[in-house]
């Protein structure tokens, strides 16, 4: 009898430590490049490990361990910080493949990282060994912490706290190559897309994107929305260095509708 088996999501948690990234079991000898498993296997390195042994994926093709490693954490990165509905997962992170978004989460539940529409606590720890195990000159990703969320019009009531969370919002952004922040444009409030160090010969800082609100809460409302997905900076950026600032307008409108639901009243 052929019996359908997938990883029990409760047997991590029973065997492992919860709050340790992934592969903490691993040993490191100095005499020897690489890791050394439970029963000797020698592995080039943790994240080799982690793709080869522990999802069976091939480590040389079309997807090598750093590219399918980084994919996976932008994706369990995600799914840990905020509520992704599957049209925004299609438009944003799967290159509008409604086809390969359902493919790759069943691949994920089938793998025991997501249950019941959450990252599982082996799904976590793995996404804490794939962020501490990046490469130096890896592009931006964001931390793994997020303020809470704000909700409700102003009327002046939730100014101070709500420029408070924007302000911790905009900090958490500072470090990475491409940053939004809260600046007037034209004597209006906007909120601009900045670029650090771009172009060969003279890398400059340049303003990719620009976009003005009547007011500042309308302003506060979108750059909400936009810094819930930090970790999207860095391809977002790239997508307007490269292809414009009306492509990202484009697919900043697409996300921002994306999973709502028609009202005919």
């Amino acid at each position: 009898m052929t019996r359908n088996w997938r990883p029990d999501p409760r047997q991590y948690a029973a065997q492992r430590h919860p709050d340790l990234p992934w592969g903490y079991w691993l040993r490191v000898d100095p005499a020897i490049h690489g890791v050394i498993d439970e029963v000797g296997g020698l592995w080039p390195s943790l994240r080799h490990y982690f793709w080869t042994h522990r999802l069976s994926m091939p480590d040389k093709g079309i997807c090598p361990v750093d590219r399918g490693c980084d994919v996976l954490l932008a994706i369990l990165h995600a799914k840990m910080n905020r509520m992704v509905g599957y049209e925004e997962w299609v438009t944003d992170l799967f290159g509008e493949s409604w086809e390969g978004q359902r493919h790759y989460m069943s691949w994920l539940y089938g793998q025991g990282l997501i249950a019941d529409s959450q990252v599982t606590i082996e799904g976590e720890a793995a996404a804490r060994m794939l962020a501490a195990t990046r490469p130096l000159d890896a592009p931006d990703l964001a931390p793994l912490e997020f303020p809470v969320s704000w909700n409700g019009l102003d009327r002046c009531v939730t100014r101070g706290r709500r420029e408070q969370i924007m302000a911790a919002q905009e900090a958490m952004g500072r470090a990475l190559r491409y940053r939004f922040v809260r600046e007037p444009v034209a004597d209006r409030p906007g909120i601009k897309l900045i670029g650090f160090e771009l172009g060969n010969n003279i890398p400059l800082t340049r303003v990719l994107w620009t976009l003005t609100f009547p007011d500042d809460h309308a302003r506060d409302r979108l750059f909400a929305f936009i810094a819930d997905r930090l970790d999207r900076w860095q391809a977002w950026g790239e997508m307007a260095a490269i292809e414009g600032s009306r492509a990202f307008s484009e697919h900043l409108l697409r996300l921002k509708f994306a999973d709502e639901p028609f009202d005919f009243g």
